[in-house]
């Protein structure tokens, strides 16, 4: 098999991302592989099960410089760095399409990537503190894609909003309970302060959840 020569910098760079996405693997849509399996993950896409070399040159097909260092979780869709465009920029591509060339960047360099990994941990870590309901709301989820895709020249909205589908979806099924509870006790005869403080949230979202 090919060996792949990544530098030891790369490595650490893998190394660490791999460590900030194994922090919120419950709530993305990816993972990311660990550094002693990459070599043995490039089988199907730049070498063949013999290590014959697939990359041809021709339009569409898999680059020379494409490293595959993940997958999206539900189609299993390749995550590539490129190694041969600077910063190493990282790619979601797509199955089934006929060629390879129907891909979205994710970020434009592994460093911004890991920073983005990096604010989507402190988010969490920062709303499990919160001794409040809701601690995180779909909203807020929003205003953190629009935050990352901000400082991200080839960020795409949809594709991270898919990226992190399960904590949207969690998200979701909690804002439509409570939304329940609090129409429930609206109806009872609840005045807005009693529920807030029944339900541990401030007047003010559950006002918001009253009005939905």
């Amino acid at each position: 098999m090919k060996k792949l020569n990544l530098s030891y910098e790369l490595k650490e760079k893998l190394l660490l991302l791999k460590r900030e996405i194994q922090k919120i693997e419950e709530f993305v849509n990816f993972k990311f592989f660990n550094i002693e399996d990459i070599e043995e993950e490039q089988i199907g896409y730049s070498i063949d099960q013999d290590g014959n070399f697939l990359v041809s040159g021709k339009e569409g097909s898999w680059e020379s410089g494409w490293i595959v260092i993940g997958c999206e979780n539900l189609c299993g869709d390749p995550i590539i760095m490129d190694i041969k465009e600077e910063g190493f920029p990282i790619s979601l591509l797509m199955h089934g399409m006929g060629d390879w060339s129907g891909g979205t960047y994710l970020s434009e360099s592994i460093d911004k990537f890991i920073n983005e990994i990096k604010c989507i941990n402190n988010f969490i870590s920062e709303k499990s503190m919160k001794n409040t309901n809701p601690r995180i709301t779909c909203r807020e989820l929003d205003d953190l894609i629009y935050d990352i895709i901000e400082k991200n020249e080839y960020g795409d909205v949809d594709i991270w909003k898919d990226m992190l589908e399960p904590i949207y979806t969690s998200t979701k099924e909690y804002e439509d309970t409570i939304i329940n509870k609090v129409k429930i006790m609206s109806k009872e005869g609840m005045k807005i302060n009693e529920i807030s403080t029944a339900l541990n949230m401030s007047v003010k979202d559950t006002y918001e959840y009253l009005k939905n």
